[in-house]
Parts: structure tokens; C-alpha cells; sequence
């Protein structure tokens, strides 16, 4: 009953603004130092001002902007979450037209001159979503764990209470018959031994007049 999820990634790196790359010079050479500039965006884009009314659209949606372990230079890995393929991919388009809109909000913020301005280059992105069943298995290991603490509990339970009843029958009653092989057998209690003083008397009697 569990249903999957479905995961889709992009890549996005900070490009430097014009003023930092001399004329004809190779602007992946001026990377460096825009690591904080990452970190302040990171931060900004997975906050809930921002986010949320993107994963608002999504049922089950999740979105993480992090720098991308890879690398040491200022690219940030989008990764979003949702119960859809459809609907992954939708939001993982989203989440991606939403970096470069930020980052220029914050510079805006900031009243940085356009040709100061840092700007973004999506470098590569899922063309389709992976399928994950993470929560799957979850589920199942949680169900088996559960199933097999309730069979041992019950079956615990089944064995005390037929463990009584058995002791129940192997106890027989003092006037119980018992099988023998010529038949049941009534258990009698035992004569008394003991004889009072007439009955001593009389046979005493008897045997005096016998002599």
C-alpha cells in the first residue's frame, strides 16, 4: 500500500560577474572565492519563504540545495522528491528557474551594479526521474518485525493457556475411576484399622464360649 517516491537531480554552478574576468580570459578561471556567495544562496533558495510555495504545488514534495561534494568549487546539487514521476520532473524544473531568480533578488537586495552581479549556469539536470523504494522497504521490514512479534506473542499465549488445560485433566478426583485392563476401577477409601470397646468385648465373648 505503500507507494514509491520519485527523485530527480540538477546541477548549478556561480559564474563570476564580468568586472572580476579580464577581457578574453577564461571566466571558469575566476571560480574561486565564490564559495560564500554559494553558501548565502544555499541557504536562501531551501529556506521556507522560498521553497515553500514551489513544494506547496506537490503532493509529498522535498527539496535539497546543497554544495556539491564532488567538487570543491561553487556548484550546489538540487535534489527534489515527490510521488510522482510527472510531478518530479515539474518540480525539479521549478526548483531550478528558482536559483538564478534568487540570487539576483539578493543581489538586487543589496543594490550590487549589474556588471558586479554573480550569475548562474545550470550544468546538467535528470532528463528523467529515479524511482525510489526506500519507504518501501522501510514498510516491509516494520510489517515482517510486527508480524513476527505478534505470531510469537501469540503463540506464547496458546501454549500457556493449553499448558493449563492439560494440567487440569492429568489431576484426578479423589472419587475418580480409574482404567485398569479388566475395566474401571472405583477408587474406595480405606476401612478404618481402628475398633472401638464393644467390638473388642464381643469378640473377646465369642472366643471364651468357643473354648
Amino acid at each position: 500500500m505503500v507507494k514509491p517516491t520519485y527523485e530527480a537531480n540538477a546541477s548549478i554552478t556561480l559564474i563570476p560577474p564580468k568586472v572580476a574576468v579580464t577581457v578574453g580570459d577564461n571566466p571558469y578561471l575566476y571560480l574561486g572565492g565564490l564559495e560564500q556567495a554559494l553558501g548565502v544562496l544555499q541557504v536562501k533558495v531551501g529556506s521556507p519563504e522560498v521553497s515553500a510555495p514551489l513544494l506547496a504545488r506537490y503532493r509529498g514534495a522535498q527539496l535539497t540545495v546543497a554544495p556539491d561534494a564532488s567538487t570543491t568549487g561553487p556548484i550546489m546539487t538540487v535534489t527534489v522528491t515527490t510521488d510522482s514521476a510527472d510531478s518530479a520532473m515539474e518540480l525539479l524544473h521549478g526548483a531550478v528557474a528558482l536559483v538564478p531568480q534568487t540570487l539576483q533578488q539578493l543581489q538586487v537586495e543589496q543594490k550590487v551594479p549589474a556588471a558586479s552581479m554573480i550569475s548562474t549556469l545550470e550544468l546538467s539536470a535528470d532528463a528523467q526521474p529515479t524511482k525510489v523504494a526506500k519507504k518501501q522497504v522501510q514498510m516491509t521490514v516494520m510489517a515482517a518485525v510486527g508480524g513476527l512479534a505478534a505470531t510469537l506473542l501469540l503463540t506464547g499465549l496458546l501454549d500457556r493457556l493449553m499448558s493449563r488445560k492439560r494440567g487440569r485433566r492429568q489431576v484426578p478426583s479423589p472419587d475418580a475411576a480409574q482404567a485398569t485392563p479388566f475395566g474401571p476401577v472405583r477408587l474406595e477409601p480405606a476401612p478404618s484399622l481402628a475398633l472401638d470397646s464393644q467390638d473388642r468385648r464381643a469378640r473377646s465373648s465369642a472366643v471364651d464360649v468357643g473354648t
